[in-house]
């Protein structure tokens, strides 16, 4: 059996990020040895492409090639920022990462656990955790 999901994406024009994409990654920084860095390459932050795939969103980021590079180009997965994330919509919840690529944040993925992702994204509430993948 095929399962097919609807795949919608944004990426005709370079855009801002939105309100919960702000928040989460805030929520996903905080704390964070390079937070400082990571929050002067948030402010320069566009969205090159946005993804709902069904079950979760991938924002794909630039930043200013002018901003400060993190001291890694790149993290290990036990290094990358997470979260979890609850919604009345989603009994299990949800999670995030937040990728890089070169030193700069790149990759804003959220998934689902169980479930469809839910249509208003301002339900979410964010519980920084390093311990979920």
């Amino acid at each position: 059996m095929k399962i097919e999901h609807n795949v919608r994406t944004e990426n005709n024009k370079t855009m801002n990020l939105n309100s919960f994409e702000i928040n989460l990654i805030k929520v996903l920084i905080q704390g964070d040895s390079e937070e400082r860095t990571l929050l002067s390459q948030l402010d320069t932050a566009k969205v090159i492409n946005r993804e709902y795939n069904g079950v979760g969103l991938y924002t794909d980021i630039q930043v200013s090639q002018d901003s400060n590079r993190l001291s890694k180009s790149s993290r290990y997965i036990e290094e990358t920022p997470k979260a979890h994330m609850e919604h009345p919509d989603l009994p299990d919840g949800a999670g995030a990462l937040l990728w890089f690529t070169e030193g700069f944040i790149s990759t804003l993925e959220c998934y689902t656990y169980d479930g469809d992702w839910p249509k208003d994204e301002t339900k979410f509430t964010f519980v920084q955790n390093n311990d979920f993948l």
